[in-house]
């Protein structure tokens, strides 16, 4: 029975125990030498009081009513360990003290003050200080005089806590899907086993046809129920890629560039990074930049003959280093830059801006045309362009993407199933970049960068002929018809009539 004591604390039915005061929390169990035993239970981080609970657990009917009290809060309740059968323990249960519970304050809403809790409830906010009085969440902060401040008063921009990380909102191939059953990898679905687990299972194997019907399917796992969550119109159930619209008329992410680039040390490599630094080009012209020395990369050969530059594991590593420095959060997007890339960064902020990508938003640029040679889906790793919250997405979850996406591929094609798989959207731009060896080539004032340019004077010329520095050489019928369609008429060599 329960005592008159705790009447205002909670009532008994056939079920248990249940709890009439929100505020009230079990968080801990005393329990005779004769009563089963029950682990210490910690305190909830929202309790504001607390019932500490003092019983002689014998009787199956109190151990019940006390089980139930637990889960109903979500504490749990293990099966309890046998009693010695000499032992008899008195059948009650005893309000023993009700005690006040230090807070473990929320963190904070959009527009609220966060000066107390220092942390966010939105991904990839931050708490920051206007001032002692006011402080709010905020995706960035530049410290001054805000215009639509009424008090005019200046923001100091201190963070105060850390900024809140950015979840994967799925679940890996082979992990419990219950909770999420959005599942991270292409082709796999939330499958039920049986009442006690969900799991992300293989369902089909690509690639996909333009109907989006799989190479093969796979069959569910002998001895599954087969029944699986999430998906529904249009959706299969896993994460794959999606292209964002842009945003006119919305807040939109400025041009500002920060630019990396890794080389091997005493490489070929460093020559051009020579070249590139004596004429202020490349990640030179960026709004700021760093240079890494890399680890030296091996070639793997597919089934298919192919070749494909093995780098993940190096540039995992040069990832690392950008996220120990603070460049990547100064400006609204990184650009990842191979020295064998002659690029510019006007031409790429201007197509950047043409792209209207809204502010705040994980984003990854498309920078080739797909199908032709090795796209990678239009994602090439000469160049590559990522927004600010792209990059602090792909940061919290790399360690999770290493783990079940692995390195043993390409680089490029690694950081795309990544960013995928974590719902980073893309943006596309077939005029970003152009496969090319010929300085020729370099000619075409609306391409942004060309690669791959290995010597060191085709880099130069290849530079000087996109600056105007000298008169470009007419490029033949076959170059030209590897350029994007928007372009060819452009660059067709005229025909001369003979005389």
């Amino acid at each position: 029975g329960v005592p008159a004591a705790t009447e205002a604390l909670a009532k008994t039915s056939a079920s248990g125990l249940t709890l009439l005061d929100s505020d009230v929390q079990v968080i801990g169990v005393a329990a005779s030498p004769a009563a089963p035993t029950l682990p210490a239970l910690p305190a909830l981080p929202t309790a504001r009081k607390a019932l500490a609970v003092e019983a002689d657990l014998g009787p199956p009917a109190a151990y019940a009513a006390l089980a139930a009290a637990m889960a109903h809060q979500g504490l749990g309740v293990p099966a309890a360990t046998e009693a010695p059968a000499t032992t008899q323990a008195p059948a009650s249960i005893a309000a023993h003290q009700v005690q006040n519970v230090a807070p473990e304050l929320a963190c904070s809403d959009l527009n609220g003050d966060c000066r107390q809790s220092q942390c966010c409830k939105s991904p990839g906010q931050t708490c920051y200080e206007k001032n002692e009085f006011w402080a709010t969440c905020q995706d960035d902060c530049a410290p001054g005089v805000r215009a639509g401040d009424e008090d005019q008063e200046p923001w100091t921009c201190r963070a105060l806590g850390n900024r809140t990380t950015f979840p994967a909102g799925c679940t890996w191939a082979g992990e419990d899907c219950s909770q999420a059953t959005t599942c991270c990898n292409v082709g796999f679905m939330c499958l039920k086993k049986d009442e006690y687990w969900t799991s992300c299972m293989q369902k089909e194997q690509g690639p996909w046809d333009n109907l989006g019907k799989p190479q093969a399917y796979v069959a569910t796992p002998e001895g599954w129920d087969g029944t699986h969550f999430g998906g529904g119109l249009g959706w299969a159930g896993w994460r794959s890629e999606w292209e964002l619209e842009p945003a006119p008329g919305a807040p939109l992410a400025t041009t500002s560039l920060f630019c990396f680039m890794a080389v091997m040390a005493d490489g070929p490599e460093q020559a051009l990074v020579d070249v590139a630094r004596g004429r202020q080009a490349g990640v030179f012209g960026c709004d700021a930049y760093k240079l890494f020395t890399a680890e030296k990369s091996e070639w793997k050969t597919w089934d298919t003959g192919q070749k494909t530059l093995v780098n993940t594991g190096a540039f995992v590593k040069i990832w690392d280093q950008v996220k120990q420095g603070i460049e990547y959060l100064e400006h609204d997007w990184t650009v990842k830059v191979d020295a064998d890339c002659v690029f510019f960064p006007d031409r790429l902020r201007s197509h950047l801006a043409g792209l209207q990508a809204p502010a705040h938003r994980p984003i990854y640029i498309k920078n080739a045309p797909i199908g032709i040679g090795v796209s990678n889906g239009g994602f090439l790793g000469a160049i590559e362009i990522l927004s600010k919250t792209a990059v602090q997405t792909y940061l919290d979850n790399a360690q999770e993407c290493i783990k079940n996406i692995g390195l043993e591929s390409g680089e490029d094609g690694y950081m795309k199933e990544c960013m995928d798989a974590l719902g980073i959207a893309y943006m596309r731009d077939e005029l970003m970049m152009h496969s090319t060896v010929n300085p020729t080539d370099c000619q075409v004032k609306e391409i942004a960068a060309f690669h791959p340019i290995k010597i060191v004077g085709n880099w130069a010329g290849c530079y000087e002929t996109a600056m105007g520095h000298q008169k470009p050489i007419p490029m033949n019928a076959g170059s030209v018809n590897l350029l994007p369609p928007v372009l060819r008429p452009s660059y067709m060599p005229k025909l001369v009539p003979p005389s």
